[in-house]
C-alpha cells in the first residue's frame, strides 16, 4: 500500500517525510521509542508501507505540519496493534487559535491513534486491534 494521509478533525496523520519541504528526522530523534523502533526513519517507514507490515504516521495539529507524535499500526502481530509516542514533553500545550480548546502533545498522540484505529477498522477491515498508548 502507498502511504496516505488521514484527516481526523483537530489532528490529522500523515506519512513520515524527509524531503526539502518536511523533515521528520529531528522529531523522530526527539522521541523516546522502544527498541524495535529505535532505528525508524522515513525511508524505512516507506518500505514498511510497501510490504504492508507496519504503517507509520506523523500526528499533526490541523494547522501545522510539525509532528507532535508518531503513530504506528503494526500488522505483523495478531491482533494488530496501534502505538503512539509523543515528541518531547507530552504536557506541552500546542500553539493554535485562541478560540480553540487548548490541546497538548499527549492529546495529539491519543487523537492521532484514534484516527488510525477508525481507519484500520473501516478501511482495512481489521476487527481486533490492541491499543498501546
Amino acid at each position: 500500500m502507498k502511504p496516505m494521509e488521514i484527516n481526523g478533525g483537530r489532528f490529522y496523520v500523515r506519512p513520515l517525510h524527509d524531503d526539502d519541504r518536511i523533515d521528520d528526522r529531528p522529531a523522530l530523534a526527539a522521541t523516546t521509542l522502544p527498541e524495535h523502533l529505535a532505528d525508524l526513519n522515513p525511508a524505512q517507514a516507506r518500505e514498511d508501507w510497501e510490504r504492508d507490515s507496519r504503517y507509520t504516521w506523523a500526528a499533526c495539529e490541523q494547522t501545522s505540519v510539525d509532528m507532535v507524535a508518531l503513530v504506528v499500526l503494526d500488522l505483523e502481530q495478531s491482533p494488530a496493534s496501534i502505538s503512539a509516542y509523543c515528541v518531547g514533553d507530552p504536557d506541552r500545550v500546542l500553539p493554535n487559535d485562541p478560540v480553540l480548546v487548548r490541546k497538548t502533545v499527549a492529546d495529539g498522540a491519543k487523537e492521532g491513534a484514534a484516527t488510525v484505529e477508525r481507519w484500520a477498522k473501516g478501511y482495512l477491515g481489521i476487527e481486533q486491534i490492541e491499543l498501546d498508548l
